[in-house]
């Protein structure tokens, strides 16, 4: 063979073997959806102080991660939420004590844009009656504002964009035997209380390991964006969301046949206003399912919301072995534009885009 058919041989050689090199990587990266694909995690931060001695997972949101004592508390001057800001360093305590209690228990917290602690709950009022409250610290880790929720058990809670406080929860029974309302969604300013409520009870009620309809706020979640509010419910399957301009309220039946009916362990709204939700057969207390982030899609003028894979961030979990390194596991929400997970071998969070996708909201 001459050495002109030589060279010709090995570049023919060479180039077939590169070719099949880029198609077997190409095969092993995530196809991309419309929902985009996960990328490799972008940074991380431990909160070992917050997340593991501890029987209660914290609270995360804008960044920061709150924990917060579940025991009644009898003194204003006792610190009941640790913050740790997005490095993992623990910045400041929060002493929550709505005005005129006598004791306070915390249900929920959250942070405002510039740090400042938020946290809901109910209180025994120095008259005897157990009323539900909403307060905010200021930097310094003390009380400044209070609005008094009455029978209305605030549990999920997000600001919006403008210090008003949107809240998901209950109403008891009031003890004068009047009707109370029994809206379940609600928005409340400091200054001036009560200044819309949605979502009538009865509307979002199902049978979930019952014999009749109910309903819990727990599974269920409240997330402020920039233009809008939205919710997860849990007992119906459905997604909401509040235009706070209008505040027109529309409701979409989510389609989950792609996550096989699982339920939600998380909510997270990005600055661009995609929507983004964790499914999860952890969140129906089943070993064996689909994990992964999805893309909730809802459209003006159709009754359902279609949940659109993230490439990447998918697996099936069959309950004997974990699932691939990378998968994630758990949503904590958005900062921004990035959204911030657990991952598989990942002790700590995890901040990722989402790169691509065609999918808006």
């Amino acid at each position: 063979m001459s050495k002109l058919k030589l060279i010709c041989a090995a570049t023919t050689i060479v180039m077939a073997l590169t070719c099949f090199s880029t198609t077997i990587r190409a095969q092993n990266q995530p196809k991309e959806t419309d929902a985009g694909r996960i990328s490799e995690t972008v940074r991380t931060a431990s909160y070992p102080e917050a997340i593991y001695p501890h029987g209660v997972m914290p609270d995360w949101d804008r960044g920061y991660v709150m924990h917060y004592e579940i025991e009644v508390n009898y003194s204003p001057e006792t610190p009941m939420v640790v913050m740790y800001d997005n490095s993992g360093k623990r910045i400041r305590e929060g002493r929550i004590w709505p005005q005129g209690a006598s004791s306070v228990r915390i249900r929920r917290t959250a942070a405002t844009p510039d740090g400042a602690i938020l946290a809901a709950g109910w209180a025994v009022m120095q008259d005897g009656s157990t009323q539900g409250y909403i307060a905010k610290t200021d930097l310094g880790g003390t009380t400044v504002q209070t609005v008094v929720t009455g029978t209305f058990k605030p549990e999920q809670i997000c600001e919006a964009p403008d210090g008003t406080i949107w809240s998901l929860g209950q109403s008891a029974s009031p003890s004068d035997g009047e009707e109370p309302n029994t809206d379940v969604l609600r928005h409340f300013s400091f200054e001036k209380g009560l200044q819309h409520s949605f979502l009538p009870r009865e509307t979002v009620k199902a049978v979930s390991r019952s014999d009749s309809p109910w309903f819990s706020p727990f599974g269920s979640y409240v997330r402020c964006g920039k233009d809008k509010v939205s919710v997860y419910l849990k007992f119906t399957d459905e997604y909401v969301e509040v235009d706070t301009s209008s505040f027109e309220l529309k409701r979409w039946m989510l389609d989950e046949s792609a996550v096989q009916h699982e339920k939600a362990g998380g909510l997270a709204i990005k600055e661009d206003g995609k929507v983004y939700g964790y499914f999860s057969a952890h969140a129906t207390a089943r070993a064996e399912g689909l994990n992964g982030l999805y893309q909730i899609k809802a459209k003006s003028g159709s009754s359902i919301a279609e949940l659109i894979p993230v490439a990447g961030s998918t697996s099936f979990q069959d309950g004997k072995k974990p699932p691939p390194s990378g998968t994630v596991i758990g949503l904590w929400g958005a900062d921004g534009n990035q959204l911030v997970v657990w991952r598989v071998d990942e002790r700590d969070i995890s901040w990722v885009d989402v790169i691509g996708g065609e999918a808006k909201d």
